[in-house]
């Protein structure tokens, strides 16, 4: 690559194409920056023995890069071409009210379907059919099947999908004069299609911008921008040399997908110093886009999730108002056949997904055999290839309110989530996928980060870097432009100030098409500049036009339940060694005080379960680990009310991650021991937590302070002040969950200081044997990625079995 160019654009996903293919047909010098790699007809990775071989990021800058950032587990892609080789393909339109939540002036629907028809053009954008080559794939009519029996048909469509339905066996050039076969239904479009079938930005937009002139610089990974005399210096890392570099140019266009343009300015802000007016809202306004991944395992018929594009099918949801409006589209998956040996382990046949998350390693050691054998595992256990499977993808609007920061000291990032404000999304989501799992005659199953700690997995990312009217409200305004850094724009996800609801990169083009067009017309100062191929574009009709919305909403889901979140404080002192006064041993007294969230999905689930697990997020404020503002507690467990050391105790145990001040990891791990001691005592154990801060994230790791925590009687009764029921507005349902938790509560009081001073026996609700290990051996797991995956095998007498759904409802599984 030369040393300056007119534009260089970071990244290649929609935003980054778009821009790049614009700006070289306007005539500029553009030179591109791809941390991917280039893959060619063919080349994607298909070792099915060896996940780490050309699959990963961190292995040899390989296709997927996979960021479990503490609160949320983000997936993004790594190629030439971004996310679009990753993606299904997907390209729906935001619904018209989207444009009401927080966007800038001038964004409405109907200024933006010119964009969106452009981009349609580019990417020959059309629906599976039936008048297609290979047909209509055999899942595509089971799901339509399964929202007929669900009474959803109203709200049934199937989406317009970026791929090329021509013939399968014949290799022919595109408008553009790219290559490309038809699809083949191999269930592939996930992971790289090797056949070209995808409409990848690699195949258009991108091979017009190198037609153009753009030159590319593939495993060219940016990791700094500096002011120059005239523009910016971009500073990146040659991953092919591996050596350090710089280019320069009067523009630049940041497009590497919303975490990590978010990063890449935090970073130039807050530890280089390079770029250290960027607007405070920098890193505010993330979102998931309310992503929520599901399975359903052993369906009544063969839904051959492997034939086909990825997603062709799509059911709406749209219920109730204001806050409680919950919005978002459920779609059907699909997955190479290679990988059903995976996708059979999620069924009860197989436990060891189930039993222990500490035994991936023997779950890898299973995928890689079904790999080689091609094959998966059928209903009744003996080999062949089992299609009856599926997989299931929703993605909704949530509240956008998360953040992207970088810790102190470390500047390692990390992602804030608001669980507790999107819980009633994910809850619908998840209901409606038990529903369709049930509606194909199989079970539903769950991703074992959300199964067991709430941790939802987004691979949509947005916001970050959002678009506003003004710095007080965005980073950039609704042009793309960074506030206070003219010439520098951002262009990807990062600038949307919303969840779209929907499958996100066609907005995210479209968005792209708008601002460049701006952008271009003022640097060129022809104010009628317009994209060449608008010329040639048409009115597209969006399937979600036709989608239909009762009055009143859609109706709830079929499966019941019920969730709970409540607010819990509690205050107290921890000695640890740190310098300052002293207690006069060398160590030192600090307040201490947390206030946690403590979240369900699932009040049936959390009584059911032995482990009654509940989720954990809030703030800690501790002297010589915290600053005045505390700190971020995210991705906590606390299991209520567990068997203690003994027969005759119960434990609440708080299994907290967090970092200092100082940016390292620590550990608040304490229990609140329930024993009876004597009468006059129950108050006292009933309120009192003994406190270990350790050193790392990890049970084991080194007792850095202890101390105590209580709970007063004033922060019991704030605490019921704050219990919310989510799931339902039945006031019934309410009062009957509220019950059940409270009878978790007064079981446990039964069990431990009435039940054994009575005169005569008494079943009790779950015994410790003799012989336990006592509670830090039985409930603390090795490290906080044990805590995420663990589950009980036993059942507890006199209680609901763990796993099951809801009052007469059937199993429901953890993935």
């Amino acid at each position: 690559m030369k040393q300056r160019y007119d534009a260089v654009v970071v990244g290649t996903g929609f935003g980054g194409s778009v821009a790049a293919c614009r700006l070289a047909q306007a005539g500029l010098g553009v030179g591109i920056l791809e941390r991917g790699r280039r893959y060619a007809l063919g080349t994607f990775p298909r070792d099915w023995s060896n996940p780490l071989n050309g699959w990963l990021w961190p292995e040899r800058q390989g296709l997927f890069d996979v960021r479990p950032v503490n609160e949320i587990t983000i997936v993004q892609g790594a190629a030439y071409g971004g996310g679009s080789h990753l993606y299904a393909n997907v390209h729906l339109r935001v619904p018209p009210d989207v444009f009401e939540h927080g966007w800038p002036g001038g964004y409405r629907r109907q200024t933006l379907d010119p964009y969106y028809d452009l981009v349609a053009y580019m990417l020959d954008i059309t629906p599976v059919s039936a008048d297609q080559p290979l047909g209509l794939p055999l899942k595509t009519q089971r799901f339509q099947q399964a929202a007929a029996a669900l009474g959803r048909s109203g709200q049934f469509c199937r989406p317009t999908l970026a791929v090329n339905f021509g013939d399968p066996e014949q290799l022919r050039p595109n408008k553009f004069g790219v290559e490309q076969y038809g699809c083949r239904h191999c269930g592939e479009c996930d992971i790289g299609c090797n056949f070209q079938a995808k409409n990848t930005l690699d195949l258009n937009y991108l091979a017009v911008a190198e037609q153009h002139g753009a030159e590319v610089g593939t495993r060219c990974e940016v990791t700094r921008i500096e002011r120059a005399d005239d523009g910016y210096q971009v500073v990146f890392t040659d991953h092919e040399a591996g050596a350090e570099q710089a280019v320069q140019a009067g523009m630049v266009v940041l497009a590497g997908g919303a975490v990590n343009t978010t990063e890449l300015l935090l970073r130039c802000r807050d530890q280089y110093r390079t770029l250290p007016e960027l607007s405070q809202r920098l890193g505010h306004g993330y979102s998931g886009n309310g992503d929520f991944l599901a399975f359903a395992v052993d369906t009544g018929q063969d839904c051959e999730p492997w034939a086909g594009p990825t997603i062709t099918t799509g059911i709406v949801y749209d219920r109730g108002k204001g806050a409680n409006r919950h919005w978002f589209i459920f779609q059907e998956g699909g997955f190479p056949r290679q990988l059903a040996g995976l996708i059979a382990m999620l069924g009860e046949t197989d436990t060891r997904f189930a039993k222990d998350f500490r035994v991936w390693r023997e779950g890898l050691d299973a995928v890689r055999a079904a790999g080689r054998a091609r094959i998966g595992v059928s209903r009744n256990g003996s080999a062949g290839e089992d299609g009856h499977n599926a997989v299931f993808l929703a993605m909704g609007r949530d509240s956008a309110d998360g953040r992207i920061e970088l810790l102190p000291v470390t500047h390692e990032l990390r992602v804030r989530w608001n669980l507790r404000e999107n819980l009633g999304l994910y809850q619908a989501e998840q209901r409606l996928c038990a529903d369709v799992a049930r509606a194909l005659g199989g079970q539903p199953a769950y991703n074992p980060l959300w199964q067991a700690l709430r941790l939802p997995v987004a691979v949509h990312n947005l916001g970050g870097c959002v678009m506003g009217d003004d710095a007080g409200h965005g980073v950039v305004d609704g042009d793309g432009a960074v506030f206070g850094y003219p010439g520098l724009y951002v262009l990807d996800g990062a600038s949307l100030p919303s969840a779209t609801g929907v499958n996100p990169s066609h907005t995210i083009a479209a968005v792209a098409e708008r601002n460049i067009e701006t952008a271009i017309r003022k640097i060129t100062g022809k104010p009628r500049w317009v994209a060449p191929e608008r010329a040639k574009t048409v009115p597209v009709r969006d399937p979600l036009t036709d989608v239909t919305i009762p009055a009143g909403g859609t109706k709830p889901p079929r499966t019941p339940d019920v969730g709970m979140s409540w607010v819990e404080t509690m205050r107290g002192i921890v000695t640890g060694g740190r310098p300052g006064p002293t207690t006069g041993n060398g160590r030192v007294d600090s307040e201490i005080s947390v206030r946690l969230e403590l979240t369900t999905p699932s009040v049936a689930d959390l009584v059911g379960d032995p482990r009654h697990q509940l989720s954990a997020s809030g703030t800690l404020h501790c002297g010589g680990f915290t600053g005045a503002d505390g700190v971020r507690i995210g991705g906590g467990v606390v299991h209520l009310l567990v068997p203690g050391a003994t027969a005759r105790s119960r434990t609440i145990r708080y299994t907290l991650p967090f970092f200092g001040v100082n940016g390292k990891p620590y550990l608040f791990d304490a229990g609140q021991d329930i024993a009876d001691r004597a009468w006059w005592d129950i108050w006292r154990v009933s309120t009192t937590v003994q406190v270990r801060i350790r050193a790392g994230h990890s049970v084991r790791g080194r007792v850095v302070a202890t101390g105590k925590l209580r709970l007063t009687a004033i922060d019991i009764v704030r605490e019921l002040v704050t219990v919310r029921i989510t799931g339902t507005r039945d006031p019934i349902s309410r009062l009957r969950a509220l019950a059940d938790v409270g009878q978790l509560f007064a079981g446990a009081v039964w069990d431990v200081f009435v039940r054994p001073r009575l005169p005569f026996p008494s079943p009790t609700l779950a015994p410790t044997k003799p012989g336990e290990p006592d509670v830090d051996q039985q409930q603390a797991p090795e490290t906080i990625a044990d805590a995420r995956g663990r589950r009980a095998e036993g059942r507890v007498p006199g209680r609901r079995a763990p796993g099951v759904a809801g009052r007469g409802g059937a199993p429901i599984r953890s993935l």
